[in-house]
């Protein structure tokens, strides 16, 4: 049993963030507000929230727009559902264009934020709109709740941050410990390091796949399309093809012995080639994944610790289910040779 504690636990760790990954719900927020233009005058926009309170905390709702130097709270707002309402704006100023934030504010949601949410554009007065007036005032907290945030764009995609990381952990690990293998089994020769390390090299690859299949879900949902031409992608796509390639060579050598040093060789150039792609040339060009390119990482969100309690157990999770399945390919690579050495024998 003492051998088997941390495979438990890694089977807890993933089944937990798994279950509190899909069941946890999403915070307050506000997916988008039309028009995107605040025209100077007056200008009506229709807000719509996610998860939002509007009508039942109505007495409390607070509502303005902010470009950092002005800010303009609406004259008139009309609460439809709690999930939509229209604010008419009063632009009395003739401001260079500008892009204002939106924030709403109210005692069971807090302040929810827009960024970016409308381009002022600097037309001049056309009307004789109401005089802009001071409206906000003492903020509400909110009501404390266990829920993930709520990240403009994402929405309810931030929950595959769970899934789609930790994969890429995962495959990254156990590729390393393929190339140890690689490299123990070119210095010493050991049969069973060549096993593991083509093991390892299968498991990594599978994790690899999760890794492509849930970031391309991600995109179809953040960006518009399944695939886009990001160096990030292209550069996972293009690592996932040299460990393919590995299986390949093995496969054309009969030879056991100089498969196993061929295969060996390769994988460290693939390692290398992987960290490549993946890790260095995408910080070097404009990219839209997060943490390359300028893109700020994930780390540098406000994804709070609600989200931060799942997502590092998942990762130590997913790495250890990693290792728990090379463990079982690696036996089942050796019975398979040794069957095989008894057959030719």
């Amino acid at each position: 049993m003492s051998h088997y504690w941390w495979k438990i636990l890694s089977a807890i760790l993933v089944l937990s963030s798994i279950v509190f990954g899909l069941m946890a719900p999403l915070a307050p927020g506000i997916p988008f507000a039309t028009p995107d233009q605040l025209n100077n005058g007056v200008t009506s926009v229709t807000v719509v929230g996610y998860n939002t309170h509007f009508a039942e905390a109505e007495e409390s709702l607070q509502v303005w727009v902010t470009n950092g130097d002005a800010t303009f709270c609406p004259y008139e707002v009309a609460v439809v559902d709690d999930t939509h309402l229209r604010a008419t704006f009063s632009i009395t100023e003739e401001l260079a264009d500008a892009f204002f934030d939106l924030y709403i504010n109210n005692a069971i949601d807090g302040t929810r934020h827009l960024p970016s949410a409308f381009l002022q554009n600097g037309l001049e007065v056309v009307d004789n709109p109401r005089p802009t007036e001071k409206c906000v005032s003492d903020l509400e907290a909110g009501l404390d709740a266990y829920n993930f945030p709520n990240q403009p764009i994402l929405n309810e995609t931030i929950r595959n941050l769970l899934f789609h990381v930790p994969s890429w952990f995962a495959m990254i690990f156990v590729m390393f410990v393929s190339l140890l293998f690689s490299i123990q089994y070119l210095s010493k020769g050991d049969f069973k390091a060549d096993i593991a390390a083509t093991s390892a090299a299968k498991v990594g690859l599978i994790f690899a796949t999760i890794g492509l299949a849930t970031g391309s879900l991600w995109a179809r949902f953040t960006w518009g399309a399944w695939w886009v031409s990001d160096p990030r992608l292209n550069g996972a796509a293009i690592a996932f093809l040299i460990y393919l390639a590995y299986f390949v060579l093995r496969s054309s050598v009969n030879d056991e012995e100089k498969a196993g040093r061929l295969a060996g060789v390769y994988n460290i150039f693939a390692f290398v080639m992987m960290l490549l792609f993946v890790m260095v040339l995408p910080r070097m060009s404009e990219s839209l994944h997060p943490g390359v390119g300028g893109n700020p990482a994930f780390s540098q969100y406000d994804l709070d610790d609600n989200l931060r309690m799942v997502f590092y157990p998942a990762v130590f999770g997913w790495i250890g289910m990693a290792m728990w399945m090379y463990q079982l390919q690696r036996r089942a690579s050796v019975l398979a040779y040794n069957r095989l050495m008894k057959l030719n024998a």
